[in-house]
């Protein structure tokens, strides 16, 4: 469509530029049906008041400002009641302060961050630092036992081989007395 309407304005910019001579000298009936215009254009072509305005073809931005407007709106339909939240709490509740702990208390893992947002957010929805530290354990405890056995199974194929004994050796072999060896005494017969 893009080339079609590109080919269509050169047309008629370069007949609006050559009129066509030979329908106007010998008197024949030009080619569109009309008679060439004193200017020389094949066709007339309005261009309005304000000059000539072209028809210029470019991307749709239709989903681009679509996005930009979303975008806009749930950062304004969230980002608002969050900045309204976090003053409120800034101003009234504030930061916790440095204090002694009392004879025998232990404090829980979240009352050492000051703000009581990031305690909230310790308290509620991260795990606790011993947990963290007991999973990392779990998983080194898991890798020693396997470089463990990988340690024990190089060892006893080392041994087997050394050895010259295996799995191999629970068959029962079949005996050589079932064997025919006729065919290799004789091969060329």
């Amino acid at each position: 469509m893009a080339a079609m309407s590109l080919l269509l304005r050169a047309a008629v910019a370069l007949g609006s530029r050559r009129p066509l001579a030979g329908s106007a000298v010998w008197g024949r009936v030009p080619l569109l049906g009309r008679a060439v215009s004193p200017s020389g254009a094949i066709a007339p072509v309005r261009h309005g008041s304000h000059g000539k305005k072209m028809f210029v073809i470019k991307a749709t931005e239709f989903y681009d400002k679509r996005f930009l407007r979303l975008l806009r709106f749930y950062i304004m339909l969230t980002g608002i009641p969050i900045a309204i939240f976090v003053t409120l709490v800034n101003i009234f509740i504030g930061e916790a302060e440095l204090a002694d702990i009392p004879e025998g208390y232990v404090p829980d893992h979240w009352e050492y961050y000051p703000h009581p947002i990031t305690r909230w957010i310790a308290r509620y929805l991260l795990d606790p630092p011993e947990k963290h530290y007991e999973q990392i354990l779990a998983r080194l405890y898991a890798e020693s036992e396997k470089i463990e056995l990988r340690k024990k199974e190089k060892e006893v194929y080392w041994l087997m081989k050394e050895r010259g004994d295996g799995p191999w050796f629970h068959y029962e072999s079949i005996g050589t007395s079932l064997i025919d060896y006729s065919p290799k005494s004789t091969p060329d017969n």
